[in-house]
């Protein structure tokens, strides 16, 4: 299994922000979790103030910045911009997965995603984190487990050098969690795109797996393109689904070809 980090919090108010403590990223990465760095989340699951039942379920993804001013002993996520908005009460537990870090501009105006833990399974949480919430994480691991899978994969990217691509499959799947399947479709099809503009016969070490891979990838742009692109296609959760797992499995098999073309 691939996932970051899951993390239960009670809401804070500090300063006038409504923040939660991620002391354990703190200790884990304190390059950078500091101010003016931001952390792309998914806010899975609200529960009440006693844990006795998840009010909400809002399954979005969201980009909030990390503080650490003096004032704080630890470094916090400042979730005001979503608390706020949807009236979530200090004290209220958020289940938030924490996916990657969101750091700087490169010189191509873009940011910078580093995954968080990669290839590793973590929960964290507090001390006093009522039983009912600690019983009910289990049951969330494999639906949270693929979207963190497929958001890792962003940061993946930009640390391959290949942003473009990276950019793309974020909007991607931004746009399947908010039910915009051909929107979703448009953008996969750009990784795939994207993709094959970036494949050569050096990251597979083999003239015959390169060719295989670049016919796959010319395929699959193909049939994303009848996905919603032509009058009388349409394309739908099906076929937008179809299309995540095309982008999201290629970028990470040649994720994986490129390290090992790296390392030797």
């Amino acid at each position: 299994m691939h996932m970051p980090l899951l993390m239960v919090r009670p809401l804070l108010v500090e300063d006038g922000k409504t923040l939660i403590d991620i002391s354990r990223l703190d200790t884990s990465y304190p390059q950078f979790t500091k101010s003016g760095i931001r952390m792309r989340c998914l806010i899975n699951r609200i529960f009440s103030e006693d844990g006795s039942k998840a009010v909400t379920h809002p399954r979005i993804v969201r980009v909030f910045d990390i503080l650490k001013p003096e004032t704080y002993s630890t470094a916090k996520l400042d979730l005001s911009s979503y608390a706020l908005s949807e009236g979530i009460p200090k004290g209220y537990h958020v289940e938030v997965l924490a996916i990657n870090f969101v750091y700087g501009k490169t010189e191509n105006h873009m940011t910078t995603e580093f995954p968080i833990y990669p290839g590793e399974v973590k929960t964290d949480l507090f001390a006093n984190t009522p039983y009912r919430i600690g019983g009910e994480i289990g049951g969330e691991m494999d639906a949270l487990n693929k979207v963190g899978q497929a958001f890792e994969t962003i940061g993946s990217l930009h640390q391959a050098d290949l942003h473009e691509v990276a950019v793309d499959l974020g909007e991607g799947l931004l746009r399947v969690e908010r039910n915009d399947h051909e929107g979703a479709i448009k953008f996969f099809r750009k990784v795939v795109e994207g993709l094959r503009l970036h494949c050569d016969d050096k990251i597979f070490g083999s003239e015959k797996r390169y060719e295989e891979v670049k016919r796959f990838l010319s395929a699959s742009f193909s049939l994303m393109s009848n996905f919603g692109e032509h009058t009388g296609t349409h394309g739908w959760i099906d076929e937008a689904s179809l299309s995540k797992e095309i982008s999201v499995g290629v970028s990470r098999y040649m994720l994986t070809a490129l390290t090992k073309e790296r390392q030797s």
